[in-house]
């Protein structure tokens, strides 16, 4: 029987919070539900040619489909699709009347055309991709091309007529045409290579198992390919990298095959594709894509033993969500939760990426242990409670209301916070009847479409328990539980009263929530572990218990989306920051060095932590707040840290340097900037530097530009620095690195310094302008936004042509949105005058 009584209290709803409703709300945008279908393909088939300097496409679908209804008449997605000829061959019609307007291609059948009658549609057309396929230089060597395909959106209608929603799925083929020395990759078998006489080479690949349009996929680039032991002896894995980085992709990628068995294991269901392959692309649209039976990378997931974990550089924080470990599994994960099973529509994306978010935490966990998958959950959390903090947004997991893809594939809601959910939910669950109700899901919905109620009904029937608190409060509910914490115990009676206030604000979507909580008390003699439900505003626990505790953590272990206010004494925090798992532990530690910095025992714990047998990122962390203590202490610990072989908790200390504000400290910066073996470690140097002293001159980061580091990682800091330092003399420095023989991030970090030290400067303008037609995707759309935020009004036109243009949502709604700050500009001018 469980030791404790619960005794609620009950309040007017009117008066539940003091915290002000206004200060959290909603995204908006329009509704997005299930796309009404006219017709069913059953089979796409594209034959294409790309004249890679031009960056044109020459092509001819054929698409094999049935109408749902009696049609005469049917409509395909075209985005600036010059449509040449439309036959039906099987109807006997060699040329079909049609026409292209509102992004459609109308064509006019022969015959009407009955419910499952099929047909076959062939359209020739040609076409210069604004979006879903980006034809760029290498930014080694302008002479060579990549091409790359981004679909997520409805994105692939701009070089493909076709259905471009997620709820269709059907077999598909490609047909690349391509010059000497390039190769063509897509989804599926590889069917034959067929060299033409003019010296191309056409690519014939065939995906049988039916799959959504937008994970079609199309790699042109000068590849070498390597081979990856096959998953269970039998599915072919193979990566794709440019020529000369095949040793980098041996590396990189050398987990992938245990990867791949990991998964199926997990969740009782094999790998369903023919094969997987990973392809290496430089200035990938997307931080990576999971097209079927193919990945998209970045060129920055490539490494060698010696280079940093993560997949980008992070130059803020001694960790990041997206290691290249761990965007490897995440991609790799959507083959069973994204493309096995697709979301309906996007407002329910989170049954893509929120699960592909928790299945690479839990490869973390199979590769490097329990802790590491904490500490993930830990990270993923916290980002969303910045982001929350910050902007104000909360939204449920499931969300209806949006412009644009961007805003539903937001990073903190859809992927961090939703992954950090499905860990309460396995939980709360145990184990085997979450992975074994996940395997249910996954049998019962196999190649089909789903919504977030069929999960649920998958999930009860698999476990036989009532889920509506888990889907009320996270999935359809939106927010996240702040609670406040105490207790009492009296020595008398032997009892241990814990009580507990949920004080989140009460908004749309946001109300009490209801959920299990692990609590555990330590005592001097022994730990009491006991789960509660936390269900109403006010409630009171209570624990029998034969001696004082020593403290009491409220989900210690970090099972919880939740806030957690629980003030404590010095020496409950020293020994929760002791005994108590991993997200305790933490917490503990902040409120020390917050609230007892000077305390000798304070130091004395982080001084146990630091350089101890304690988990990597408890030291990290331990490292980074030694920048709140700054004692005399507290710097010979960060010297300490600044000794220690793994180069996480090296960078944390480099962090908590830049908050001593002294000369010793600046000077162990230029020391570590210069000298530290780990260019991650000597990159976050550089940038906490120039934070600590933005008056500096910036001839000490000059010295280091020329540094070679993996993604010139050394070079971003540089500019970032430059950025931070602000001087107008700086621009001439940093625009050189704006040109496309640098990497995108580089040459973001250029942009962005540029702005900030000479705003005014019309070549930065003109630069801007110009790459609002940018191959380079991220680029485009940090081009947009700036132009906005610099108030630069010759950019009008450029902006109004992409909106016209319509290709792409995103850029359409970030065009908007700069033409509105220009506007609002404008108006404000007006008035002044």
């Amino acid at each position: 029987m469980k030791r404790y009584l619960r005794y609620a209290v009950f309040c007017c709803a009117i008066l539940l919070f003091a915290v002000p409703s206004s200060s959290q709300r909603l995204p908006k945008g329009k509704l997005n539900t299930n796309r009404e279908r006219q017709f069913d393909i059953l089979h796409y088939k594209a034959e294409i040619t790309l004249d890679l300097p031009s960056k044109q496409v020459a092509g001819t679908a054929t698409i094999r489909l049935s109408p749902f209804r009696a049609l005469s008449t049917i409509a395909l997605d075209a985005i600036r699709l010059n449509v040449k000829r439309v036959t039906a061959p099987d109807l006997g019609a060699t040329a079909l009347s049609f026409s292209t307007r509102d992004q459609k291609l109308v064509i006019e059948l022969p015959k009407t055309l009955e419910p499952e009658e099929e047909t076959v549609l062939v359209v020739e057309y040609d076409c210069q991709p604004k979006s879903g396929m980006y034809i760029g230089p290498d930014p080694q060597n302008s002479e060579l091309y990549y091409v790359s395909t981004y679909g997520e959106g409805g994105k692939h209608a701009n070089w493909l007529p076709i259905y471009s929603d997620v709820n269709d799925r059907f077999s598909s083929e490609m047909l690349v045409t391509v010059a000497d020395p390039y190769v063509a990759i897509s989804n599926g078998n590889l069917v034959e290579e067929t060299p033409r006489a003019d010296g191309a080479t056409t690519y014939h690949w065939l995906q049988e198992e039916p799959h959504p349009n937008y994970l079609i996929a199309v790699y042109v680039g000068d590849f070498e390919k390597g081979e990856l032991p096959n998953a269970f002896g039998e599915i072919p894995l193979s990566f794709w990298v440019p020529r000369g980085s095949l040793e980098q992709g041996s590396y990189t990628f050398r987990n992938t095959t245990r990867m791949v068995e990991f998964f199926s294991n997990r969740f009782d269901y094999r790998y369903p594709w023919v094969k997987y392959d990973q392809v290496v692309i430089p200035d990938f649209a997307a931080g990576a894509m999971e097209h079927t039976g193919i990945t998209g990378h970045q060129a920055s997931i490539l490494r060698n033993p010696g280079s940093p974990l993560e997949f980008a550089p992070v130059l803020d924080h001694y960790a990041s969500e997206w290691t290249a470990e761990s965007i490897i599994s995440h991609e790799l994960a959507h083959h069973w939760f994204g493309n096995a099973i697709t979301c309906r529509n996007l407002s329910y994306l989170w049954l893509n990426e929120s699960f592909g978010s928790y299945l690479m935490m839990l490869w973390d966990e199979e590769l490097l242990g329990k802790d590491q998958l904490l500490f993930d959950v830990h990270f993923a959390r916290e980002r969303y409670f910045d982001y929350v903090n910050k902007t104000h947004i909360i939204r449920p997991l499931e969300y209806h209301y949006f412009d644009d893809t961007n805003t539903i594939y937001n990073i903190e809601h859809t992927y961090l916070k939703g992954a950090a959910v499905l860990h309460t939910l396995r939980s709360a669950l145990g184990d085997r009847q979450f992975f074994g109700a996940l395997s249910h899901y996954l049998h019962k919905h196999e190649q089909s479409n789903t919504e977030s109620g069929e999960l649920k009904v998958a999930l009860e029937d698999a476990t036989g328990r009532n889920l509506d608190w888990f889907f009320d409060d996270w999935v359809y509910g939106g927010g996240h539980p702040i609670f406040e914490v105490s207790y009492r115990f009296k020595d008398a009676k032997k009892l241990l009263s814990l009580s507990v206030r949920q004080v989140q604000p009460v908004v749309e979507s946001q109300d009490l929530f209801t959920l299990p909580v692990r609590i555990t008390i330590h005592t001097p003699s022994k730990v009491v572990a006991e789960p509660i439900w936390v269900k109403e505003e006010s409630e009171t626990f209570f624990f029998a218990l034969e001696e004082a505790p020593l403290f009491v953590s409220f989900d210690g272990v970090g099972d919880l989306v939740a806030e957690i206010r629980f003030p404590k004494k010095r020496d409950e925090l020293l020994a929760q920051a002791r005994l108590d798992s991993l997200a305790g532990r933490i917490r503990a530690l902040r409120a020390l060095a917050a609230e007892h910095p000077t305390d000798p025992e304070t130091l004395e714990v982080f001084s146990e932590i630091i350089g101890g047998d304690d988990f990597w990122a408890l030291q990290a962390e331990s490292a980074r707040l030694l920048g709140s203590i700054r004692t005399a202490g507290a710097e010979k610990l960060v010297a300490r840290a600044l000794q220690l072989e793994d180069y996480r908790i090296r960078k944390a200390a480099v962090l908590g340097l830049s908050e001593f504000g002294t000369s010793w400290a600046e000077e162990k910066l230029k020391e570590t900037a210069a000298d530290d073996p780990q260019n991650d470690v000597a990159a976050a140097a550089l940038v906490a530097l120039a934070k600590a002293r933005p008056e500096m001159a910036a001839d000490f980061f000059k010295e280091q530009m020329s540094r070679t580091s993996w993604d010139d990682e050394i070079l971003q800091a540089c500019l970032k620095a430059f950025g931070i330092l602000g001087a107008p003399e700086l621009a001439t420095t940093v625009r050189t690195y704006t040109t496309p023989s640098y990497n995108m991030r580089v040459r973001g970090e250029a942009l962005s310094a540029w702005a900030k030290c000479a705003p005014e400067d019309q070549e930065l303008h003109r630069n801007l302008i110009g790459l609002t037609e940018s191959p380079v995707y991220a680029l485009q759309q940090q081009a947009i936004s700036m132009l906005g935020e610099l108030q630069v009004n010759e950019a009008q036109s450029a902006l109004r042509a992409l909106v016209e243009d319509n290709a792409d949502a995103n850029l359409v709604v970030a065009a908007k949105a700069a033409l509105h700050e220009l506007q609002l500009a404008d108006e404000w001018m007006s008035q002044e005058r």
